[in-house]
């Protein structure tokens, strides 16, 4: 249990809540090591301005299986990626800001969406805990195999 409220406290500390970016369309759900899903998919109209969740380093900013996606390094163990972009406009090493935009949103597979997924040193976690804090109390949220 303690091992969970380390992971939770970090998230807390790196990450401020927001309003996500659309409607979840498809959601987080990993199946072993590496099958099934490890983000969860917006509905966002392509071309739509993707800003980040919070600050800190862009570590990467390019293609994945074709994909544009651009990852950020908050600190404390905690990455954000970005995915299925239609632009990127951030560079490798780029600071960022809370809302700066970052690129804009593209399709994956005829759908107009935005994959977002966090990892907590290394491990991927269900990035909807994003945005399910409010008043200063945090909600916790399964992390996943």
């Amino acid at each position: 249990m303690l091992k969970l409220f380390a992971v939770i406290a970090t998230l807390w500390l790196a990450v401020p809540c927001g309003t996500p970016p659309g409607t979840v369309v498809r959601s987080f759900a990993p199946v072993g090591v590496y099958a099934g899903h490890w983000g969860v998919d917006y509905s966002m109209e392509a071309g739509s301005p993707v800003a980040a969740v919070s600050g800190g380093v862009v570590t990467f900013a390019g293609p994945i299986a074709g994909m544009e996606s651009i990852t950020i390094d908050h600190g404390g163990g905690l990455r954000t990626s970005y995915s299925y972009l239609e632009s990127i406009g951030v560079r490798v090493g780029n600071r960022v800001q809370r809302g700066d935009v970052i690129g804009t949103s593209g399709i994956d597979h005829g759908v107009a969406v935005l994959h977002f997924s966090a990892r907590v040193n290394g491990r991927y976690v269900d990035p909807t805990f994003v945005f399910t804090c409010s008043g200063g109390v945090l909600r916790l949220s399964p992390l996943g195999p």
